[in-house]
């Protein structure tokens, strides 16, 4: 903001006098109760809050699908109010609310107006603390859970994604698919048994954007007595190891081909995403149809490209030797891979950085900074991707296509 001045003799002559405002502050702490909260204060004129329940789908085990199921039983009511009435509530409260599941974690995601944000985080707490267990009720959220898994099965990228986390994690969590392929053979009694074990106090996360931590901590603690006791879930192992799913279906003669490198965790991944973006330049400037991706997880990630065309992972192979032998030039890519970051900090979904980086235990304006990286850590990444063995997927017509032994002598 900015206060305007003009002067009774020149009424037109405005100077411009700065307001500063008060720099954000990133607090984080763990309550008594065990629950985790973690805020982001500034002058915004909305709360955007985020609810997270930790494990995903990668501490399913047998209960494949029950994380993806328990997403979509959010906002679906509590054992004392029925979904109508909890969406009616949130509504009038002039909230915007939707939720997800993913590897690592369900998430709640809540705006809504500062004046209105207990009463929003009572409302999700109490969803959170007992979520509905009537048979008839789960059962619809078993029909709009399987709609999901009818989305990914036209979804030919995001099948040949999956086969790349099969490929580079083998048969550990990670390499599971987030989505089960059959509820049906997801019973009740696995929901009910995942949900008591995840929907514990120390196993959830809180974060918060525009709103103070003091104010966030007391209307966490003011309903958190609903919310039953217990230990946070550990994540399982899961090791990268590299190799190659090939999955034969019907593309109309076509084929979509993934190749994957493993990325280390914390601080030693980042020259990995530039990395990653000077891969995504070098694809863009051949006009090639191919998508570069990089994906991170609490143990490290991986990066890589996937496409219409085998010869683009040679173009991707040629790219990642040339940098190995030649420090690139970096200082646009990594500022403007930096300036995201803080944008993103900063915009409306802040509070997805902010878990991001708590879930990997580093602070959050750190986690994304590269300023710091340099042209020959970049080269040094570039050279252990050569060296790892590739995660190599094929989907669609898989007669003819590279083998793993082609793929990996491209590399080497």
């Amino acid at each position: 903001m900015a206060t305007l001045v003009a002067t009774e003799e020149f009424p037109y002559n405005v100077t411009v006098t700065p307001k500063v405002s008060a720099p954000a502050v990133i607090k984080a702490n763990k309550l008594a109760s065990g629950v985790q909260v973690v805020t982001r204060t500034n002058n915004s004129s909305t709360v955007s809050l985020k609810f997270a329940v930790l494990g995903g789908s990668s501490t399913e085990g047998t209960a494949k699908g029950a994380a993806h199921f328990l997403s979509h039983a959010a906002f679906a009511g509590t054992q004392n109010s029925t979904g109508l009435k909890l969406v009616k509530h949130l509504e009038t409260l002039g909230a915007s609310f939707e939720s997800h599941a993913d590897r690592e974690k369900i998430v709640y995601d809540v705006r809504v107006l500062p004046d209105k944000a207990e009463a929003a985080i009572e409302a999700v707490v109490s969803a959170i603390a007992s979520p509905p267990h009537a048979a008839y009720v789960l059962e619809e959220i078993r029909a709009k859970a399987q709609i999901d898994y009818n989305k990914f099965a036209v979804d030919r990228s995001a099948q040949l994604q999956e086969l790349l986390f099969e490929a580079a994690y083998g048969e550990s969590p990670l390499g599971s698919s987030r989505l089960a392929p059959n509820l049906k053979k997801l019973t009740v009694a696995d929901v009910l048994k995942y949900r008591a074990a995840h929907f514990v106090r120390g196993n959830v996360v809180v974060v918060g954007n525009g709103i103070g931590q003091e104010q966030l901590e007391a209307a966490i603690n003011k309903s958190v007595a609903a919310l039953p006791e217990g230990p946070a879930v550990a994540l399982p192992a899961s090791t990268y190891v590299g190799g190659d799913v090939k999955v034969r279906t019907d593309l109309d003669g076509a084929s979509l081909f993934g190749l994957a490198f493993p990325v280390p965790a914390g601080d030693a991944g980042k020259p990995f995403k530039i990395l990653n973006a000077l891969i995504g330049e070098k694809l863009a400037s051949q006009n090639v149809c191919a998508r570069n991706f990089i994906h991170s997880f609490a143990a490290g990630g991986i990066f890589g490209v996937e496409s219409g065309a085998p010869q683009h992972l040679q173009l991707v192979a040629d790219e990642l030797k040339a940098i190995a032998a030649k420090s690139p030039s970096i200082d646009a890519v990594k500022q403007k891979l930096t300036l995201e970051h803080f944008l993103a900090l900063e915009g409306a979904d802040s509070t997805g950085s902010l878990l991001s980086a708590h879930q990997r235990g580093v602070a959050a304006p750190a986690a994304g900074d590269l300023r710091s990286v340099t042209p020959e850590a970049v080269s040094a990444a570039a050279a252990a991707a050569l060296k790892a063995n590739p995660s190599y997927a094929v989907l669609g017509a898989t007669t003819g296509t590279p083998t793993f032994a082609a793929i990996s002598k491209l590399l080497r």
